[in-house]
């Protein structure tokens, strides 16, 4: 009897130890998107964004082989040009938060390391914007730890995405190979190709077209998918349902959809 009250209690504070952990997280998630705001150690509620531009620069689109970001904490967005270059917008306090270096046909944005944090002071130092031609055909990463990841149709581009809590919200892209631990990832449509982790978090797709086999892979949350094309759809679910409307067997490509605790629909 003494052991099975030890072990209640032990349960009891793990799951207390949890919800205190998921209200932190939540907390934070809020602060850094601009939802809570803090001036002098006092928090406020508001937005966030930094309206100062400390980074302005222009590129030749043809000279890029992949933009690489690596950010601690902000927003990353891609916005469409007409232009024939891509321009590269950080917003922040100082200059000297942020390195840009074009390396090797390599453009790398680096904002790491330039913050310091404490649990009620808290800055976020910039948001990039990149304007960036719907033509470009070749590669973006993007490290970020906090904050949102948009980016506009880019048909011809191969994105690699690490986000560790924030969202995720791509248009229409070739290859998406995407890694959000606390977020949602909503993409308008895959072309060819896709391997998607989702930790905590909703994986919503408009529209399915690969053309090779891919993945998408959800710990905790749903998987829906409105329209995929002729493929097959293998999926597995540990916690939750599945509804899938369209599947063809004989088909050379597979998606492979892994669910631990969360539903997955393709298809209406």
């Amino acid at each position: 009897m003494k052991k099975m009250k030890n072990k209640s209690k032990i349960i009891t504070l793990i799951i207390l130890f949890s919800i205190i952990i998921f209200f932190l997280v939540m907390f934070l998630v809020m602060y850094l998107t601009g939802r809570i705001n803090q001036t002098n150690g006092i928090l406020f509620l508001g937005s966030r964004e930094s309206t100062n531009i400390i980074f302005d620069k222009t590129y030749i689109v043809e000279d890029i082989n992949c933009i690489d970001i690596r950010q601690d904490a902000g927003n990353v967005i891609f916005k469409e040009t007409s232009e024939d270059n891509i321009q590269v917008i950080i917003y922040g306090e100082n200059e000297s938060d942020v390195d840009v270096n074009f390396n090797q046909n390599n453009l790398i944005i680096d904002n790491t390391n330039k913050q310091k944090f404490t649990f009620f002071s808290f800055r976020v130092i910039a948001n990039i914007v990149v304007y960036i031609p719907a033509t470009y055909n070749k590669t973006i990463k993007i490290k970020n730890d906090y904050g949102n990841c948009e980016m506009l149709d880019l048909e011809n581009a191969t994105v690699d995405i690490d986000c560790d809590c924030g969202d995720v919200k791509l248009g229409k892209i070739k290859n998406a190979n995407v890694k959000c631990d606390l977020g949602d990832t909503e993409i308008k449509e895959i072309l060819n190709k896709c391997d998607i982790k989702a930790d905590c978090g909703n994986v919503e797709i408009d529209t399915i077209s690969i053309q090779e086999d891919s993945t998408i892979k959800a710990d905790l949350g749903n998987v829906d998918i409105n329209k995929a094309n002729d493929i097959y759809i293998e999926s597995e679910v540990d916690l939750g349902k599945t509804n899938i409307s369209q599947n063809n067997r004989n088909s050379e490509i597979t998606l492979k959809i892994n669910c631990d605790c969360g539903n997955v629909t393709v298809g209406k």
